[in-house]
């Protein structure tokens, strides 16, 4: 029973921790507490003589300037300095860097890695005590959990804006007839669209209010929230009618309805095949699940499987028939539209 607690614990911090290092940014009290304070700025202005107004505009300015001096200013990735510079020998700690950039999620890359510790050594220590193999292999399912969780941050992120995409483009479109220029629809939407679609229409939009060229601003768009078509769709239309000529508009229009329907699609197939990617993670998890049951309940029972060489064959080779099924059938499921 104590190695049962011992084995779960980790885990339950681990849930702990994820909301600690990873906040939920569209939720951040500090942004929060800005907006809030611009929307009361803006309301005394209102309220102002000229000579007040002109005083409040002018430290607007100064402030304007100082938080972009702010946002130039270079963070450091690590929070230990000198773990940094062994890191930044290995080219993986790049990868983990922008998974953590893609993802949305303020960490430094040392603490993420010492998260990854923290879940590994304690399932490591215990089954050396125990000589029992079964908890390595927790210990590395584990270990891969903030990975799996930076995953799925990035999916709910990409989801978020898959949706959001089609009121943005709107937004656009409109300001566009209305006589703006691009940059200042990308504010517009930036100023009233929801996270995560605010957060990088103000980013293209600041870059290019900085002097970056329009195209180099959008291409780069796509390493902020990689995958996504549509995004690729609106830079493509957005590059060739600057190109080209013709009514911006108007394309954007018909690349918003298209995507529209194309989302629609989509959430038809995922109903369709809602219930055989349920049957394949059924699947897949059983063995594993029913093995750890036993191997508690009956370490004897499971023993000749890891202390046998013949044992240690069947269990690899199950595991990788397993895999294998888990991935044939999510291939079979997945369909592109």
């Amino acid at each position: 029973m104590f190695d049962i607690v011992v084995a779960i614990l980790p885990i339950i911090i681990t849930f702990v921790l994820m909301d600690v290092f990873f906040p939920d940014m569209s939720s951040d009290p500090a942004i929060q507490r800005r907006l809030q304070g611009i929307k009361d700025f803006d309301s005394k202005r209102m309220n102002l003589g000229s000579d007040e107004l002109f005083k409040s505009l002018s430290y607007r300015e100064k402030l304007k300037k100082s938080n972009l001096l702010e946002m130039l200013k270079e963070n450091s990735d690590y929070r230990i300095q000198f773990i940094g510079v062994i890191f930044n020998k290995f080219k993986f700690v790049e990868k983990i860097k922008y998974s953590l950039k893609i993802a949305d999620i303020k960490m430094p890359v040392d603490i993420f890695f010492m998260l990854v510790c923290f879940l590994i050594v304690p399932f490591v220590i215990i089954g050396m005590l125990n000589n029992n193999i079964m908890f390595l292999v927790i210990g590395i399912l584990a270990g891969t959990s903030p990975f799996i969780y930076i995953r799925m941050k990035f999916l709910k992120r990409r989801e978020l804006f898959t949706q959001q995409f089609p009121d943005a483009l709107g937004i656009v479109s409109n300001s566009l007839r209305a006589g703006h220029s691009l940059l200042s629809a990308f504010q517009t939407v930036a100023a009233e669209s929801e996270y995560p679609i605010n957060k990088i229409f103000k980013s293209v939009s600041d870059e290019i209010s900085l002097g970056r060229e329009v195209r180099d601003t959008l291409i780069s768009m796509t390493d902020n929230l990689p995958g996504s078509q549509d995004l690729k769709f609106f830079i493509t239309a957005v590059l060739i009618q600057r190109e080209v000529g013709g009514n911006l508009a108007e394309i954007l229009d018909n690349l918003n309805n298209t995507i529209r329907e194309r989302y629609k699609l989509l959430g038809m197939i995922k109903t369709q095949t809602a219930q055989a990617q349920l049957s394949g993670i059924v699947l897949g998890l059983a063995p594993v699940v029913i093995a750890t049951l036993i191997n508690f309940i009956n370490p004897s029972y499971m023993k000749p499987l890891f202390t046998t060489d013949l044992g240690g064959m069947a269990l690899g080779l199950s595991f990788g028939m397993t895999v294998l099924g888990f991935f044939i059938i999510k291939k079979v499921t997945e369909i592109r539209v």
